[in-house]
């Protein structure tokens, strides 16, 4: 993560800064990854407050905290509406400074597997971020790219979801230059309904391409005329199984990124 200010922070996160300004170079949400000039975050979910840790962030070393209320403190603190989104804006800001390209990929299933294929390709470039694991959700994807560095050229990041309008949360703070839809099946099915809703759902990722961006879908889903109006008058670059004419996806995510010591390669897989 870049070096940046609380002042910063609280006018990013729409907070109220408490104490001194400083400067923080890590933000975590686990106080057993507290570093020297660490800001934590305490996220509320379902089952869990992080507030009940702010004592032991404290006690880690954390130069500040962001928090939904006020608290008995020495160290500097942000107060917030809450807490989860503050850490999505701040990702979201973070990815918008650094010029760098980003591949985000979603599908029923497989889409861990082809992000870690697309991962070994590129792996080779010192300079590419990548969703660890499977850190797709609300939470995951933001801590992802607050990794982000002014180094950093290329991103490949993993975008899930469980429930409707989580993925357009996600394409809103990753802002891709490259989304890539695997497929569609009756994953997760229990949150959307039906096959059509995670169709839906899924096709969110469509909504905040950066600088319109290239869109890949797979050729042989049956669910393309669902998606028209949002992948008209964009790039749209197909994958097939049945169709093996179509453009392949590894040619294209060779070329996109530009990684020079592949590009050798490509001819020959052309031919």
């Amino acid at each position: 993560m870049i070096p940046v200010s609380l002042k910063k922070i609280a006018s990013i996160t729409n907070g109220v800064l408490y104490g001194k300004n400083k400067i923080i170079n890590n933000i975590s949400i686990n106080t057993k990854k507290i570093a020297p000039n660490t800001l934590f975050i305490a996220i509320k979910g379902k089952k869990f407050d992080a507030h009940l840790f702010i004592q032991e962030a404290i006690e880690q070393g954390c130069s500040a905290i962001i928090t939904n209320r006020h608290i008995t403190s020495y160290i500097s603190y942000i107060v917030v509406q809450d807490t989860t989104i503050a850490l999505g804006k701040i990702a979201h800001w973070l990815r918008n400074i650094i010029n760098l390209k980003i591949l985000a990929i979603t599908g029923s299933c497989g889409k861990t597997s082809v992000k870690e294929m697309t991962v070994s390709i590129l792996k080779k470039n010192k300079n590419i971020i990548h969703s660890s694991k499977n850190e797709n959700n609300h939470i995951g994807v933001p801590i992802t790219l607050l990794k982000l560095k002014k180094t950093d050229k290329y991103g490949v990041i993993e975008l899930g979801t469980n429930n409707p309008g989580e993925m357009h949360y996600l394409s809103k703070i990753t802002q891709p230059n490259i989304a890539l839809i695997n497929n569609i099946y009756h994953s997760h099915l229990e949150g959307f309904r039906s096959l059509l809703g995670i169709s839906k759902e899924k096709s969110e990722i469509l909504s905040h391409l950066k600088n319109q961006g290239i869109v890949i879908i797979n050729l042989d889903s049956n669910h393309l005329s669902q998606w028209i109006k949002k992948i008209q008058n964009k790039k749209i670059f197909y994958f097939s199984i049945k169709k093996k004419k179509k453009v392949i996806f590894l040619l294209l995510i060779l070329k996109f990124m530009q990684i020079k010591h592949v590009l050798l390669c490509i001819h020959h897989l052309e031919k």
